[in-house]
This record gives C-alpha cells, sequence and structure tokens, in this order.
C-alpha cells in the first residue's frame, strides 16, 4: 500500500460489503441455510447517487413454526421482529441477530405488514380488515405482547404494501400508484405515478421506501428502484435465485432485503446495494513523547461497526493494538481518536481496518510516524541564542518524573516558572518570553529526580 508521511491528509472510500453470520445454535434454534457472501459493485452516477445493481443471496433461514403466512420482518438494532397473516390471528415472532426464535404470539388481528419506527424505537403493524395501525407493546404482567390502536389511515388503498420513511412519513403502492401519508395522523400528504418496469400481475405491491431516496418494488426476482421526487425509474437487481412463490412483502432493513417464500416458509436474505460508503476524509498520526496520537475523519458511514487499529515497524507485520466503535449509518461528519501509549523510540506504520456489522472490513492507505525516547536526562543550550525577544528552551527526560525549570537573573531571584509538575518520559520543547525583561545574561535550572543541570542565555534588545 502506499504509505503517506506523518500529518498529512488522505481521502478515500471505504466500500462496505454486507455479508451475514448466523450461527448453527442448538436443537432449539431455527434451521437456515447455507451462507454465502459476496461483494456488490455499485454504480454511482452523480445527479442521483448509489443505484442497485446485481443482488446476491446473503443467507436464508426457516420462519416461525405455525405461521401460515409471512408478511414482514424488521430489526429494532436488537431483535428482528416478524408477522404472519391470511385469514387467521397474526403470529408475532422476535428474533435474534442470528435468527434463532426467542419468543412469539398470535395477536388478534391479521397482520399484513410490520415496520420500525426509528423517531421513537416502537415497531408497528398494520392490519388487513381495515386501515388501522397498531403499536406492537411488550406486556410486563404477562410478557407477552399487547397490540395498540395508534392511528388511522383514512385513504390507505393498499392493505399490505406499506412501508416507512425515517419515522415521519409512510407509502403505499398498489397498481403503480404511490400514496405518501404523515405518519401521526395518517393524512394523505402526496400521490406519485410509478413509471413501472412491470407487468401488474401479482405482486402488484411490495414496496418500501429506500434512503429516502428510492422507492422499490419487486416482481419476478428483480427489485426495481424509483425516484422518491417524481416515481421515475432509476435502476434495477436482479436477484441471482428466486424463491418459488413471492408474491408476500419483501422488508428493506438492518441494511440487507427479506423475500419471504410463502410455499417452502423460508425467508431469503439479500444483500443488492451498497449505500452510502464510509468516506474517509482526513487520518493522521503525530508523535508526542512516546505516545503517538491517531486522528481521523469521516463524512458518511453505513452499517460501520468500528475500527481497528494496526501498527506495524518497518518491513515487520501489522498486529491490532486498539478498537474504536463506529457510528452505523450516518451521513453526517464523524471525528474519531486513538492514543497508542508507552510506545519505544522507532519508526512505526499504522493502517485502519474498518469493519461493518457483517464482518466485512476494508485497510485504509498507511502513515508513518518516528517516536523518540531519550534514554538519559539532558537538558539542551536555548535555541536562539542570544534572543530577542523569545527563545526555545530543550529538555529530555527517560523516565516520568516530577520536573522543574526556572529561570533565574545574575543575582539568583527567579524571574520565572516555565514547568513545574509531573511529566511523562519524553522530549519536550518550551518556550520562554520575555519582551518585559530586560537584557542581560540569564540562568535557566532543570532539575528532575535527583537530576539537576544549568545553562546560561543571553537576551539582547
Amino acid at each position: 500500500m502506499k504509505k503517506i508521511s506523518t500529518l498529512v491528509f488522505i481521502s478515500l472510500i471505504l466500500p462496505i460489503l454486507l455479508i451475514a453470520q448466523v450461527d448453527n445454535g442448538d436443537d432449539t434454534s431455527l434451521k437456515r441455510g447455507d451462507q454465502h457472501s459476496y461483494q456488490i459493485n455499485a454504480t454511482t452516477p452523480s445527479d442521483v447517487g448509489p443505484l442497485l445493481t446485481n443482488g446476491v443471496l446473503v443467507t436464508t433461514f426457516s420462519d416461525v413454526p405455525g405461521n401460515l403466512h409471512p408478511m414482514g420482518i424488521v430489526f429494532d438494532g436488537t431483535y428482528y421482529w416478524r408477522v404472519g397473516g391470511g385469514g387467521s390471528p397474526g403470529l408475532v415472532s422476535q428474533l435474534d441477530a442470528s435468527f434463532n426464535l426467542v419468543a412469539s404470539q398470535n395477536v388478534d388481528l391479521d397482520c399484513r405488514g410490520i415496520f420500525y419506527n426509528p423517531a421513537d424505537g416502537e415497531v408497528y403493524i398494520k392490519g388487513f380488515t381495515n386501515n388501522g395501525l397498531y403499536r406492537l407493546h411488550t406486556n410486563p404482567f404477562t410478557g407477552g405482547f399487547d397490540v395498540v390502536y395508534t392511528s388511522f389511515f383514512q385513504n390507505a388503498q393498499s392493505k399490505a404494501c406499506m412501508s416507512f420513511l425515517d419515522g415521519t412519513k409512510m407509502y403505499d403502492h398498489l397498481d403503480g400508484t404511490v400514496n405518501e401519508y404523515d405518519f401521526a395522523t395518517g393524512t394523505l400528504l402526496n400521490t406519485i405515478s410509478l413509471s413501472l418496469q412491470h407487468d401488474l400481475t401479482w405482486p402488484r405491491g411490495n414496496l418500501i421506501a429506500h434512503s429516502g431516496t428510492y422507492l422499490l418494488t419487486y416482481a419476478h426476482n428483480v427489485v426495481y428502484a424509483y425516484d422518491i421526487a417524481t416515481g421515475n425509474f432509476a435502476s434495477a437487481c436482479t436477484l441471482a435465485t428466486q424463491p418459488s412463490s413471492y408474491e408476500w412483502p419483501m422488508s428493506y432493513t438492518n441494511g440487507m432485503f427479506f423475500i419471504p417464500d410463502n410455499t417452502e416458509a423460508t425467508w431469503y436474505v439479500w444483500t443488492i446495494d451498497q449505500g452510502v460508503p464510509v468516506e474517509l476524509t482526513s487520518f493522521e498520526a503525530v508523535s508526542i513523547n512516546d505516545e503517538v496520537q491517531l486522528n481521523w475523519a469521516t463524512a458518511t458511514e453505513t452499517n460501520n461497526q468500528g475500527f481497528e487499529i494496526e501498527r506495524a515497524e518497518p518491513e515487520g507485520e501489522f498486529s491490532n493494538i486498539g478498537y474504536v466503535a463506529g457510528f452505523g449509518t450516518t451521513t453526517e461528519p464523524k471525528v474519531y481518536s486513538y492514543t497508542d501509549r508507552k510506545v519505544n523510540t522507532g519508526n512505526y506504520i499504522y493502517r485502519l481496518k474498518q469493519i461493518d456489522f457483517n464482518g466485512t472490513y476494508e485497510y485504509s492507505d498507511e502513515i508513518s510516524v518516528e517516536v523518540y525516547n531519550p534514554g538519559n536526562y539532558l537538558l539542551h543550550q536555548n535555541y536562539p541564542n542570544p534572543f530577542n525577544p523569545s527563545t526555545i528552551i530543550t529538555y529530555e527526560i527517560p523516565e516520568n518524573s516530577f520536573v522543574s525549570l526556572k529561570v533565574y537573573d545574575l543575582l539568583g531571584r527567579e524571574v520565572v516558572s516555565l514547568v513545574n509538575e509531573e511529566k511523562s518520559a519524553g522530549r519536550y520543547d518550551v518556550t520562554f518570553e520575555a519582551s518585559d525583561m530586560h537584557s542581560g545574561l540569564y540562568v535557566y535550572i532543570l532539575k528532575a529526580g535527583n537530576f539537576t543541570s544549568t545553562k546560561k542565555m543571553l537576551l539582547l534588545k
């Protein structure tokens, strides 16, 4: 990799790969199919942002036993929640991050959609036989779930194909027409006509809101992206394989697409876009005595779990020396720092290993830095000398010590105390400012541990 000198800023993009890692679990866990992981190469037109490309299967897992029709799944940051409907009381299930069943319960509602609202941290269910929206509430007394009515969508055209966007808006889709609703009131805000790229046989809906930029539909193993403002077709993603029965809604959650197969009672998990990458805008290293301060910043992040910090000596192997957590997905600039302490004298190379939530990683470029740790106590001659009006006094200490550095006139009177505190081992530069002092010869004395050193300096005005 290309090395970058100390204090030099870099700009690069670290694409994040979405890989689902699923443990087999014990005998009570849900059974899952083979796992696959791939890199998705997304195009990035300047006018519309990242679009969809080829989709690849990440994993499959069996639906919850007893479910009649899988109708939706959502991730709240800790658990997956999924619902089933189809003419019977809905089955609500809670799964862990590896799709293992945690709890399930029938609720007295034919569920046709489930949504997570990041604005309030709540999970909501859309019913089939009415236009109501219900909050899924955990009952602390029974340990089960209560379904709490929250709002009414008086103009809802679709009984199943609805989706959230950022906690403030909802969308539904039927035959190429998308309605946009205010989440708090259920009021119709806007109607969007999609330039559909597929026929209107089932599935006619299956709409999700995607990144606030695209509306998506799914039909015959292809996901279609439409501009959220105009409804114009933007891009398409072809899935390598498809469920045998695919008329039920798909979900986009936790950076992945979930498409249920009604016949097989199986969920298919896909990655089909890169979204916003982790864009590293700067990375620098500064040596301060026996410490190296690393600072870096990002412009945007997607599924960023965090950064491992790696260090190597020239011609040596990199090793992990620390970790800093990331901010997940954000379009706001973020600033990070890490201090490598008690570093021996020498030259070192640092790099960042950016890791997404699914284990995929990417390395930054490398930066080099020199660390200098003194072997002895030493007081240097000030520079410049003679001086006017300021000069620099340099001293070195090989171990942590209480340091006193004072300036005296020739009569032995203390003029100023420059340092009077505990210091870590290292090399220090101290500026002596003498603008308000008379010309003449002065003495400066360093005391550190049992070490004492005295030197003279000349102020000429």
